[in-house]
């Protein structure tokens, strides 16, 4: 865990896992290391939750834009900056995956080493009675959107004096409200400069 969360100011991490489909999809469907890999590498730079949302427009920025600023460039093209990333990979052949794809000093933000910033884990035992699968537990800027949206309405509430009453009334003072609004605020600034 400490090479996801290798900074205080970042440990927000989400996960993706691939493939999802019934069981009684999976008698008719073949997969491979290389489709499962391109299909999870797109999901986490577009920040597709799922396999049908994935939006194969998003690309990884050159590596000549990463001295640009980020939080405006890659944002505008809804590019998902990772911090690092832990793949793990279950199933058949697992020693023949090939995940380079992820290694890609591109897809970290440019102040961590890219060979630091990716650890993969295999097993050849199956998972969730799939052949093969692959899990993404990613340090990156995946959760800014919901927890922005999140903030925005919390302090919309604050400031209406919504069951604020209820807090004060078992000892929370409103300055425990600002401070915890400040933290947040810092955790949405520090991943959007990514």
């Amino acid at each position: 865990m400490s090479s996801l969360v290798c900074h205080p100011e970042y440990k927000l991490l989400s996960i993706k896992n691939i493939p999802q489909m019934s069981h009684a999809n999976q008698a008719y469907s073949i997969f491979t290391w290389a489709g499962l890999l391109k299909h999870l590498r797109q999901m986490l730079i577009a920040n597709a939750k799922m396999e049908e949302g994935i939006d194969w427009q998003v690309r990884a920025p050159s590596l000549g834009l990463r001295a640009a600023p980020k939080a405006s460039h890659n944002t505008a093209l809804g590019f998902n900056t990772s911090l690092a990333n832990l793949l793990i990979l279950r199933g058949k052949d697992v020693h023949s995956a090939d995940a380079g794809g992820f290694s890609s000093p591109a897809l970290y933000s440019s102040w961590l080493p890219a060979e630091s910033a990716l650890s993969i884990w295999r097993s050849a035992q199956p998972f969730n009675r799939y052949e093969k699968s692959a899990t993404l537990v990613s340090n990156s800027q995946a959760l800014l959107r919901p927890l922005d949206a999140m903030v925005g309405r919390a302090w919309n509430m604050f400031a209406s004096r919504a069951y604020v009453h209820q807090y004060t009334k078992f000892g929370l003072s409103e300055e425990d409200f600002l401070d915890s609004f400040t933290a947040l605020e810092q955790v949405l600034s520090s991943y959007s400069h990514l």
